[in-house]
């Protein structure tokens, strides 16, 4: 089918390895589940150019992903693979410019097509030609009349900004200034699961959105790994400030479900004049940074505040198939598979079959060892019209060094439209060939009471594990079970 829809988190093919998997010796964040050593994958703090009637989404980890219907996502390897955490990317002067978080010696890349070949232009520097303080997070932003401006900041100290040479954008031409830091009078900012500590916070990520006359410099807190991670804003009538902060914030925040801690991300126009809003949201089950990406869009209101609904996790219309997708992107297809009852064909300890329908990403259905044809089923509890099957895969014993590598994962879902009726074919996945963490399909409207999850191919030496299986749809009017 056409895509016409999309669904949260995003299902981009190629989820690259985690950084810190990747360097033994890095120290640096702690490893979760007693400190064991673990693979895992992660991309996140999403970076999105709007070009030429095309999506290009440079996050941490990898780059780069392109998307022409809005909705599917292509992995385009460049010859900058990954410039580090929290890439930042700037269409000025008919160029690309492209330079990510590093505090030692940060330097700033040119193409002259979004997708390279990428040149170094040299180290980022302030006026006095040193490297700027804190530097991490980056955001560089070219204004209407040609000038440029770099933001950064990531703790407690705030965020930072500096006007730079619009033809030499890694030099300074202004010393930098801190343009707003932590308040833990703002309480979704104070850190913790629940804002319990005023004391500290990760005030992090900015990025600056121009919407008429207005300059809208967004951020997030309270840190990456919290369910409260979200998105709040300060506008002003100039890229430097004074800034003040919004009536409404934090303008995305969502603690709780599948898709939860919104934040670390962009705002980037779309088809039809839309804007949207790209986000990290968390997994962190084998790392802190073991995250995905989700996007939804966003507006302003008759005052000029900036505006979001929260984060979506259920199927939404494409970009430019609604004229105001803030308050029409809802396709109203509901979850049908949660908490319901559920059957497998094995379970390894631990990992029970209801996992896969409890809506959480840290708990999964993994099918045992010596189960080499696995399935699970879902009795819906009634008839309902599916439109759309979204399935979180996870990766037990994933292990790049010892040859346990991602790969697609490939299946059947068959269905019965009653409890005595037959079982028939409804999606064949047995010939994917896409490496796909997330994996959402768009179906022909069928009537549905019990679905089945037939697994026949995953990763040679990895476990089979399914961390959330969801059929999306209506209610059938009148249908007795």
């Amino acid at each position: 089918m056409n895509n016409r829809t999309y669904c949260n988190p995003l299902a981009l093919p190629d989820y690259p390895r985690g950084k810190y998997c990747r360097d033994k010796e890095n120290k640096t964040y702690g490893w979760l589940n007693n400190g064991a050593r673990r693979d895992f994958r992660e991309t996140a703090d999403p970076s999105v150019l709007y070009y030429e009637n095309k999506w290009y989404l440079y996050p941490s980890a990898g780059m780069v992903w392109v998307s022409e219907d809005f909705c599917s996502w292509e992995h385009i390897q460049m010859n900058l693979e990954d410039v580090g955490y929290a890439p930042t990317i700037m269409l000025h002067q008919d160029a690309f410019y492209l330079t990510a978080s590093d505090r030692e010696h940060p330097c700033l890349y040119r193409a002259d097509t979004p997708l390279g070949p990428w040149i170094n232009c040299g180290a980022i520097v302030d006026e006095q030609g040193r490297t700027p303080p804190a530097f991490w997070d980056p955001m560089y932003f070219s204004d209407d009349d040609g000038s440029v401006y770099l933001y950064w900041g990531c703790g407690g100290a705030g965020i930072y900004g500096m006007q730079m040479d619009p033809a030499a954008p890694q030099k300074a031409v202004t010393a930098p200034e801190i343009l707003f830091s932590y308040n833990p009078a703002h309480v979704w900012e104070r850190y913790g699961c629940h804002n319990e500590d005023p004391s500290r916070s990760w005030v992090e990520g900015p990025w600056m959105f121009k919407h008429g006359h207005t300059y809208y410099l967004t951020y997030c807190a309270p840190a990456t790994q919290l369910s409260s991670y979200a998105m709040g804003v300060y506008v002003s009538d100039h890229p430097m400030g004074p800034f003040r902060y919004a009536e409404h914030n934090p303008f995305l925040r969502d603690p709780h479900g599948l898709v939860q801690g919104p934040g670390h991300g962009c705002l980037v126009k779309g088809p039809s004049h839309t804007i949207w809003a790209f986000y990290t949201c968390l997994v962190c089950y084998h790392h802190i940074f073991e995250r995905r990406i989700g996007m939804d869009p966003v507006g302003f209101d008759g005052d000029g505040q900036l505006v979001c609904f929260g984060a979506s996790e259920w199927p939404q219309w494409a970009p430019g198939m609604k004229a105001d997708p803030l308050r029409e992107g809802d396709t109203g297809w509901l979850p049908l598979c949660a908490r319901k009852i559920t059957r497998v064909s094995s379970e390894a300890e631990g990992h029970v079959s209801s996992y896969a329908v409890d809506g959480s990403m840290r708990t999964w259905w993994q099918a045992g060892r010596e189960d080499r044809e696995p399935w699970l089923q879902v009795d819906l509890g009634a008839p309902f019209k599916v439109q759309a099957l979204r399935i979180c895969w996870v990766e037990p014993g994933l292990d790049y060094e010892h040859g346990v590598l991602p790969g697609p994962f490939q299946y059947k879902v068959l269905i019965q439209s009653s409890l005595d009726g037959a079982w028939v074919l409804l999606l064949d996945r047995t010939g994917n060939k896409d490496d796909l963490l997330i994996d959402y399909q768009e179906l022909a409207p069928t009537e549905v009471r019990a679905v089945k999850l037939c697994m026949v191919g995953w990763p040679p030496g990895m476990g089979l594990g399914v961390i959330d299986f969801q059929l999306f749809g209506t209610g059938v009017t009148g249908a007795a079970g």
